[in-house]
């Protein structure tokens, strides 16, 4: 297993107001008033330096609101917590790192009771973290998402859900430096995190 991380690519839409309102009321629902705790674990697999294909271990936490209103300012928490699995940390270990950071860039799915959906992209940075002597490195990349939601959305319950990939940027202070991963959800896993009631 290994590290949902930042590689610091941000998604671009584009496609007019709908998409735009669409935007904004999905990073809406990651958090206001009256929001229940969502966690929910998955895991990713990508291709890593030196040791080939890993399976990354994450929980993803963020507050589902039970309801979503158009027209205010919202500043909502999202962590993702990462388990680098043993292959990755005997590698970062074996090449003499004692610390990583970066971040991690992965993105949520809001679909709509019309069936519309789009990707909010979610950006989280990693603290400076040590590699432990023995065991698993474990982190956490944490942050906020700030938006405005726009008023004139279509009213009706919308789901949440983790999107199928995210990219990780690691930064070591071994011979590795910096790189980039490319993550891909594993099949087989029920991805939502909750829905919200629009309107």
């Amino acid at each position: 297993m290994t590290t949902l991380q930042a590689g610091k690519t941000k998604r671009v839409f584009a496609g007019g107001g709908v998409i735009a309102a669409l935007t904004a009321l999905a990073l809406l629902l990651f958090g206001t008033g009256g929001a229940s705790a969502a966690e929910k674990t998955l895991t990713f697999s990508g291709e890593f330096p030196l040791i080939g294909t890993q399976q990354v271990s994450t929980a993803i936490n963020v507050e589902i609101p039970a309801s979503a209103t158009p027209g205010q300012t919202v500043s909502t928490p999202f962590s993702i917590s990462v388990d680098a699995g043993a292959s990755a940390t005997d590698g970062l270990r074996l090449v003499g790192t004692t610390k990583i950071s970066g971040s991690i860039a992965a993105a949520a799915t809001v679909t709509l009771s019309d069936g519309q959906s789009v990707d909010i992209p979610v950006e989280l940075p990693i603290a400076e973290t040590p590699v432990p002597a023995s065991g698993n490195l474990t982190f956490t990349a944490e942050g906020s998402v700030d938006f405005t939601v726009p008023t004139g959305v279509a009213s009706g319950a919308a789901t949440v859900s983790v999107a199928s990939s995210a990219n990780s940027h690691i930064v070591t202070d071994s011979s590795l430096g910096e790189f980039d991963v490319a993550l891909t959800l594993d099949e087989g896993q029920d991805a939502t995190l909750g829905t919200t009631q629009v309107g």
